[in-house]
């Protein structure tokens, strides 16, 4: 299968290799169903990208739960250390305090992690975003010449042929 970047390269060397029609330098006849072929495939491939970016956010959601599981079993053990602490009376007031800083480190660690992972899910999705519109730019672009060079090949057939000019000093 194509990959995206293949296919616009592919319609952009179409578009260069072009042959350039008689008295126009900015004009080229293309392939028209070679063209729509490539857009074509073009929107098939377009969905995966929106699966590939799905993966990625599913991917750092997975993240985010293993990290709040953790966080989670970090304060559970904490409140487990701090009920056999508090089971011992010559130190059940250290237990309590180390059981505190314990469970308000899980605490932290869990929402430092959620925070990144929230950051990193930003970050892809801002990435995808920048590469779907320049996609869909480049794509816009591409039809609008497409449609230019059509409206001026069927200006060029409905136009009246001249008729071919005598000449008498020949």
């Amino acid at each position: 299968m194509d990959t995206f970047e293949q296919l616009l390269a592919q319609l952009e060397a179409i578009i260069a290799n072009a042959k350039k029609p008689v008295f126009s330098s900015t004009d080229v006849i293309i392939n028209r169903n070679e063209a729509l072929d490539i857009i074509d495939r073009i929107r098939i491939n377009y969905p995966e990208l929106m699966r590939q970016a799905k993966a990625i956010v599913d991917d750092c959601e997975n993240q985010k739960q293993k990290a709040l599981e953790y966080g989670n079993n970090l304060i559970r053990e904490a409140e487990k250390r701090r009920n056999e602490l508090l089971d011992e009376n010559d130190i059940l007031h250290e237990a309590t305090e180390e059981a505190k800083q314990v469970r308000a480190d899980a605490y932290a660690l869990r929402d430092r992690v959620e925070f990144d992972v929230k950051c990193r899910v930003d970050e892809v999705l801002k990435d995808s975003e920048v590469t779907l519109r320049d996609a869909l730019t480049l794509i816009r672009n591409n039809r609008e010449e497409l449609r230019e060079s059509m409206r001026e090949g069927e200006a060029q057939a409905q136009a009246p042929q001249a008729a071919p000019v005598n000449n008498p000093n020949a």
